[in-house]
């Protein structure tokens, strides 16, 4: 939903539009508060249980927000931000290789889904179990290599993270599968990521 459309349908009182404005304007616990409320009486409505899911992401309430996002997708299988923030919930646990299958159906679903491309980098959100909005401490870089570690290597897996818009990532996975065996394709491909890496700095 962008910000125009989310407003106009805020004003007309559609409760997940106003919901996602409470979001958007990082009030959490309002937007929880008014999707549970609503969703009891109407639990079909998906773009308000795909708004509560996501507020419990931001609160750190992660079980209870994957839990959400699997009922999205038991009625919607292909709604792209629950795939996303699926791949995230499970990211974030250190299941890299599941993680990637939902960022892969993303990918699948909608090439151009640049918005909801995933800082794999990012450090993760404090895990709370209340409705408190805490901020982390900073990641040291030891950390943030952990994070970065990837424990299979495919062209499959480069492809994905270039077009998540990772390419130092990728880059190492296609040098990693290059230095087992020359690839004329892949090492073009090596090339063109070192030069667009290169033109960008």
């Amino acid at each position: 939903m962008n910000s125009s459309l989310t407003q106009e349908l805020s004003a007309k009182g559609y409760w997940p539009a106003v919901a996602e404005e409470y979001f958007q304007q990082e009030k959490y616990s309002r937007a929880v508060e008014l999707c549970q409320i609503r969703l009891a009486e109407n639990p079909d409505v998906i773009s308000g249980r795909i708004v509560l899911a996501k507020a419990l992401f931001k609160c750190g309430q992660f079980d209870v927000s994957e839990e959400q996002f699997r009922k999205v997708l038991q009625k919607d299988p292909e709604n792209l931000v629950a795939l996303k923030y699926m791949g995230d919930l499970i990211f974030r646990t250190g299941d890299t290789a599941r993680a990637f299958l939902f960022y892969e159906r993303v990918q699948k679903l909608d090439s151009h889904t640049s918005g909801l491309s995933s800082a794999i980098s990012e450090k993760p959100i404090p895990e709370t179990k209340v409705l408190t909005l805490r901020k982390g401490e900073e990641k040291s870089s030891e950390q943030l290599d952990r994070l970065r570690e990837i424990p299979f290597h495919t062209e499959t897996l480069g492809d994905l993270l270039l077009a998540q818009g990772h390419p130092r990532l990728a880059l190492r996975v296609f040098r990693e599968i290059a230095a087992s065996g020359k690839s004329p394709k892949l090492i073009e491909k090596i090339e063109m990521i070192e030069e667009d890496i290169e033109s960008k700095e």
